[in-house]
């Protein structure tokens, strides 16, 4: 058993390492012009319906008895390594095919910038999200990772704890009805931003890039109105989620509720936020933006700006805050798993372990039977006081 576990062990490493020559041969490809957007972005839209296929099974694995359990369990598994790797091909073509496009001079500085920043960022994010959640549990996974096969599952348990914890936080209400409000307003005001622009990288890039017309750019066309339109509504519910956080910051200093704040981040995405908002209402000033019915928040920063005198900005004052706003989204980005924010998300999941009874009680009767059996061969290595010689003198 352990030769098959050293073997298994040996073929992922030669796997990984084949793949990582893969990844390394797509960015080359694109450094030399070998390669196009067209291939980075195709890479990334099958890597992104891998990933949602890889979450659906896994879905149907833990809240329900449909399909045959180890089957699924081995599919899904199989699927986010696929999908993650696809995702590592995508990046990898893409950053070389515009780190050639840059070299030959047909990018703008701020995407020159924006580029290395934002793909710094998402490595940063992978990594240590990988490393939060697997490897840090992967001793735990290792060693109790029998219990939590699906004979032992409570699916209706799990998905009653979903909707209640994960998506309506119940618990969080009966605590606490403003920290709700305040909580699902960033939560799900960021989380659907992040759905809103992983559609809009098809529309925006991947569909020119494929050869169809390019319909983000055509003045005036209903499916850009709809994004922006999107765009606006998320971006305020952070933005008010925000302002509530800093609020009860201020409600609770000194007292023992202060300890259920994060000012840091609440500052840090606001400032991104808000200054997206302040670019947006410069643009529609000075293009006189199609959009703006759309682009309704952004629209009443237009008209707040020209009323204070700020209606337009210089070149260089307009650079200098894209480039702030851009690269302090990317630092957000990367600061995600470093502090409280992952927790957000932790929560939850756990309280959906905790739903499950059973594989609770079968993982304490094994570290129980561990601990027994610890004791036991302890017990057999240490020997009686009655084996020892007497020390002369001594009765």
């Amino acid at each position: 058993m352990a030769m098959s576990a050293d073997r298994a062990a040996t073929e992922r490493d030669s796997t990984g390492h084949l793949y990582a020559i893969v990844a390394f041969a797509l960015l080359a490809g694109g450094l030399a012009g070998i390669i196009g957007d067209a291939v980075g972005y195709g890479l990334f839209l099958i890597a992104t319906l891998i990933l949602l296929a890889a979450v659906v099974m896994m879905g149907l694995y833990f809240m329900t008895r449909a399909f045959d359990g180890p089957s699924l369990r081995e599919a899904y598994t199989n699927a986010f390594q696929a999908g993650g790797w696809c995702y590592v091909f995508a990046v990898s073509a893409l950053a070389g095919h515009y780190t050639h496009e840059a070299i030959l001079g047909r990018l703008d500085w701020h995407w020159i910038v924006f580029g290395p920043a934002i793909l710094a960022a998402i490595v940063y994010l992978d990594v240590n999200l990988y490393r939060i959640i697997y490897k840090r549990n992967e001793p735990t996974l290792q060693r109790y990772g029998h219990v939590m096969e699906r004979r032992n599952l409570q699916p209706e348990a799990m998905r009653a704890t979903f909707i209640e914890e994960v998506v309506v936080h119940k618990s969080l209400f009966k605590v606490s009805p403003f920290r709700w409000v305040r909580h699902q307003l960033i939560l799900w005001g960021f989380g659907l931003m992040f759905a809103v622009e992983i559609v809009a990288v098809v529309f925006r890039e991947a569909w020119p890039a494929f050869g169809f017309a390019d319909v983000w750019r055509t003045p005036g066309h209903p499916l850009r109105a709809a994004f922006d339109f999107a765009y606006d509504l998320t971006g305020l519910m952070v933005l008010i989620g925000c302002i509530l956080a800093l609020i009860f910051r201020v409600m609770v200093n000194g007292k023992p509720e202060q300890k259920f704040t994060d000012t840091p981040t609440a500052l840090f995405l606001f400032v991104v936020v808000l200054t997206g908002f302040v670019l947006e209402g410069v643009r529609i000033n000075s293009e006189m933006a199609i959009y703006s019915q759309a682009e309704f928040v952004g629209e009443a920063f237009a008209v707040g700006l020209a009323a204070i005198g700020l209606g337009s900005l210089s070149a260089g004052a307009h650079s200098a805050l894209w480039y702030f706003h851009v690269l302090l989204s990317c630092a957000f980005i990367a600061y995600v798993p470093v502090w409280r924010l992952i927790h957000s998300c932790a929560t939850p999941l756990g309280r959906m372990v905790n739903s499950q009874k059973t594989m609770l009680a079968m993982k304490k009767q094994t570290a129980l039977r561990g601990l027994m059996q610890g004791q036991a061969r302890g017990a057999i290595m240490t020997p009686s006081t009655t084996d020892f010689p007497k020390a002369p003198g001594r009765d």
